[in-house]
């Protein structure tokens, strides 16, 4: 049975955005999708008996690698042994995965217990982290600094982001926004097209918020709108959320294949993931482990940061609640990200924890907007990307820095905060973004 390597629709789950103080609201994603890992070469190519799969078999160039051709060879396998049909899986093979829909309670208990089968989750519901309705937009005649930008030094740095790589896992970005001239549109990603008659691209943004993520990032500096923190890094979309901020931890899954794969020129990578859903970090305090999660959402983190080198930025959530209940804020792998007011507090509903890294500007952000202009909101997404910002800015300056030097440099530089006032009540120990001296 041939398995075709192309990503495939999905349900994407419908529900409201979050408000600052809310739990996550999404509507569970299909209850017969699941996500599967497999186990690694030496040990698929011992259950499936061959070195590479049949000729005819779906394996992709024949210059593949011999772990990932024993990848596609055990996929087939599966699907053959499970009478998986071609269009009920996906194979995505840099993270040795397989989202795999349509599948029974009882013919999902007979996959996990499968020896070629590392591990086997059920797909889980995960939501853009807004915090409430826009503010509104501001009339802009000429280019202002966001309060944000200028609080953490970005506009001081000799290091802009150049020769840097963005993606931004989110909801799109807007096709032909003014402020967004580093943003690459005509090359992106969708796991649920864009919907309207304004959409330009399956990966453009019909909600705002992958926009207003993408605009702190990186909004150009030209003399129009706002300015991002770091303004010549490059922007890629991909979309994984619709239009009401709602996806799936299948589609993350699918979109970070993509961005593992995308061939930018050689760039170091970024993801910025303002999104999250229920969950909790199963190996709590491992950092890139030599055994890896058995969850898939957590698997393939680790795959992303500690096999392919790629810095994960994601929020903390919303929720007044502990980080360590959202993932992916609470996988040691990320830099986890709080929010901040422009007063040098946090706001209540920003969660807090041992799993959070680092603190950055999160309320009343002005950013660019998916309208082709820009709006004022909050939530621990709009502190996200200013990490992510500032992720860049570090990798233009030291390329061959690891996802663990980025992250180890921003707090070495952070601003220490055991004399703000903290208002929120709940413990924030974690230090400011910095960028002065980059």
């Amino acid at each position: 049975m041939l398995v075709k390597k192309a990503f495939i629709p999905f349900l994407i789950v419908s529900a409201a955005l979050l408000s600052a103080c809310s739990s996550f609201q999404s509507l569970e994603p299909q209850e017969d999708t699941y996500i599967a890992i497999v186990q690694p070469a030496s040990v698929a190519l011992e259950e499936t008996g061959a070195a590479v799969a049949p000729l005819g078999s779906y394996l992709g160039p024949a210059d593949l690698s011999s772990e990932v051709q024993a990848f596609y060879a055990t996929v087939d396998a599966l699907a053959q042994d499970y009478g998986l049909a071609a269009e009920n899986v996906t194979a995505l093979g840099s993270l040795r995965a397989m989202v795999i829909t349509g599948l029974t309670p009882a013919r999902a208990e007979e996959l996990a217990q499968d020896p070629r089968v590392y591990s086997l989750t059920r797909d889980r519901a995960v939501s853009a982290l807004r915090g409430g309705p826009p503010s509104g937009g501001d009339d802009l005649e000429e280019q202002v600094v966001p309060w944000g930008i200028e609080r953490i030094g970005a506009t001081t740095t000799t290091a802009k982001g150049a020769g840097v790589a963005a993606y931004v896992v989110d909801t799109g970005i807007k096709v032909g926004h003014e402020d967004l001239g580093n943003y690459v549109s005509s090359d992106g990603f969708s796991v649920t097209d864009c919907r309207g008659s304004s959409c330009a691209a399956p990966w453009d943004d019909d909600n705002g918020h992958g926009t207003h993520v993408a605009g702190t990032i990186g909004a150009v500096d030209n003399d129009l709108g706002v300015i991002g923190v770091a303004p010549q890094v490059e922007l890629y979309a991909v979309k994984v959320l619709n239009n009401n901020g709602s996806g799936s931890i299948s589609g993350i899954i699918t979109g970070i294949e993509w961005v593992i794969d995308h061939d930018n020129g050689g760039a170091p990578k970024v993801i910025n993931m303002s999104l999250g859903g229920a969950g909790s970090d199963d190996q709590d305090g491992q950092y890139c482990p030599e055994t890896r999660s058995t969850d898939a959402f957590h698997n393939v983190i680790q795959r992303a940061v500690c096999d392919y080198d790629i810095t994960v930025v994601v929020a903390a959530g919303n929720e007044d609640a502990d980080a360590s209940t959202s993932t992916p804020a609470a996988y040691d792998e990320v830099i986890t990200v709080s929010a901040t007011t422009s007063d040098d507090d946090w706001p209540y509903w920003s969660n807090y924890g041992d799993d959070v890294d680092i603190a950055a500007p999160g309320v009343d952000i002005l950013s660019t907007w998916n309208d082709g202009g820009y709006n004022t909101i909050s939530g621990t997404s709009m502190a996200t990307p200013h990490v992510t910002g500032a992720a860049a800015v570090v990798l233009s300056a030291h390329p061959d820095y690891s996802p663990a030097e980025v992250k180890a440099a921003l707090l070495a530089n952070a601003e220490d905060t055991s004399s703000w006032t903290n208002t929120s009540g709940n413990p924030h120990p974690e230090p400011f973004l910095n960028l002065r001296g980059f």
